[in-house]
């Protein structure tokens, strides 16, 4: 009888359609390194630049909105170079391994952070980390499938999982640091951030283990290099020099609407993620974020907000593909869930110019926004990203020529690390141009954007046709 990558007999069409239980081994694992990621990624910012006497470091806003910007950005470059590694000599099973332990030594330095050097040490180690990991653990998931159809609603439930870990790492960790791990000095309140760095490192750790223990679900799927080198070849092609084989035709445009979309997502995630700088700043001196006596933590409104819409919608959206993928007229394209990624998140920023516009443009920090005009930026930024964030990994699985798999999945996650590099950077013009006239602009831009995604469509559906339909156009 014959058996699905993920081990699993496939004897009938109603167990080909089903999801296999290694999902939930990927998921589980995604979940506990998203935990650390998240519940630590707006925590670093603030750590950088609260004050010495708070527990921070001091750095100016600018300077720290830069440097935080970094962990983001290098973690999404180095999956690169792990996925060379991954495809050449390792293999997915491995790397997630040797991505976990490394990640969870980074997170360790950040306990015995003293100075910035510190901090840039502790941000190569994850970055070097992640690079085994991430883009990994995601073709490891695209492996257990062999009908594509699934991918769509499988890495749209991967990225509940994903989301699990965003939404518990940055409520707990908002505890945490401001509770739980702080302390009072001399009359002041210091916060707890190093000591989060350390939990964050446990909980990798612990997440590698369950990887490790429940492997056995995964069958052979990433355990060697190439695995996937045969799945789209036919029977005449397949040789043990498959790897050394040239691109066709098709796989070459193929990798070319790769490349496009992922600039264009290149320009989504770097106002997306001003949520996690710029918007945080302005949350940190503009917003109200004060609830009777108890004071909101930044993170749980851009970070924790987004993360539980993400868990809600997760399924939802895995629903909706799967419908849309039966319709008689098929299923919406990349570019199309892309183009709606760039118009909800637009919609979002009119939020924040409704926040500056309540509370007085350029008034001082005494004058306080609702935080409701942030939390319903987050509500409309989730609905953006869920569009298209979770199905990029979705669509390279289905189309990237064999040999190259984990490395093309490598290149869409290297847009994002331009993307968060650059977004660091907002803050700095923030403050030489001005608030508001930065916030108009960026909904203008996307607009744009979502003009140019949906103009250059219907080209960019036909160089990604199967092989069947491009056979048929001849």
């Amino acid at each position: 009888m014959k058996k699905t990558k993920g081990g699993k007999n496939m004897g009938s069409e109603a167990t080909i359609k089903k999801h296999p239980k290694a999902l939930i081994t990927c998921g589980l694992t995604f979940t506990f390194e998203r935990f650390a990621f998240y519940g630590c990624k707006t925590l670093l910012l603030l750590f950088l630049a609260e004050t010495i006497a708070k527990g921070g470091l001091g750095i100016q806003s600018a300077d720290a909105a830069a440097i935080a910007a970094n962990l983001a950005a290098f973690t999404y470059l180095a999956p690169i170079f792990g996925g060379i590694i991954c495809d050449r000599w390792l293999g997915a099973k491995y790397c997630v391994i040797i991505g976990t332990v490394i990640m969870a030594a980074g997170y360790a330095l950040g306990y015995f952070a003293t100075s910035v050097v510190w901090v840039h040490a502790m941000i190569i180690l994850i970055s070097i980390g992640t690079g085994f990991f991430k883009c990994n653990l995601s073709a490891l998931v695209g492996e257990l499938y062999d009908d594509d159809s699934l991918k769509d609603a499988a890495f749209s439930l991967i990225y509940t999982f994903v989301n699990l870990g965003s939404f518990v790492g940055s409520l707990l960790i908002g505890i945490l640091y401001t509770k739980t791990f702080a302390y009072m000095d001399n009359g002041v309140l210091v916060y707890g951030f190093r000591k989060c760095f350390l939990f964050a490192a446990g909980v990798l750790l612990l997440g590698g283990i369950m990887f490790v223990c429940t492997q056995k679900l995964l069958g052979d799927a990433g355990k060697y290099p190439q695995k996937m080198l045969k799945k789209n070849y036919d029977s005449e092609s397949e040789s043990t020099n498959d790897f050394d084989r040239p691109l066709t035709t098709l796989e070459k445009k193929r990798v070319v609407v790769i490349f496009v979309l992922s600039f264009f997502s290149i320009f989504f995630w770097v106002f997306y993620n001003q949520a996690g700088s710029s918007i945080a700043l302005y949350m940190k001196d503009y917003v109200n974020l004060n609830v009777g006596s108890f004071e909101i933590p930044v993170m749980w409104i851009d970070t924790t907000l987004n993360g539980v819409l993400c868990v809600a919608l997760g399924p939802v959206m895995a629903a909706i593909w799967t419908k849309t993928t039966n319709r008689p007229q098929g299923d919406l394209s990349m570019a199309q869930k892309m183009a709606l990624g760039y118009a909800f998140l637009a919609v979002a920023f009119l939020f924040v110019i409704a926040a500056e516009v309540t509370r007085g443009v350029g008034a001082p920090a005494t004058a306080k926004a609702s935080v409701l005009w942030i939390a319903m930026f987050v509500v409309f930024q989730t609905v953006g990203e869920m569009c298209f964030s979770p199905l990029g990994n979705s669509l390279i699985s289905k189309i990237a020529p064999a040999k190259y798999l984990s490395l093309l999945m490598g290149v869409w996650a290297a847009a994002t690390f331009v993307a968060n590099k650059a977004s660091g950077y907002v803050q700095g013009i923030i403050e030489k141009m001005g608030l508001m006239q930065v916030f108009i602009a960026i909904p203008v831009i996307l607009a744009v954007g979502t003009v140019i995604i949906l103009i250059s469509n219907k080209k960019l559906t036909a160089m990604i046709d199967d092989d069947k339909t491009a056979s048929e156009a001849k």
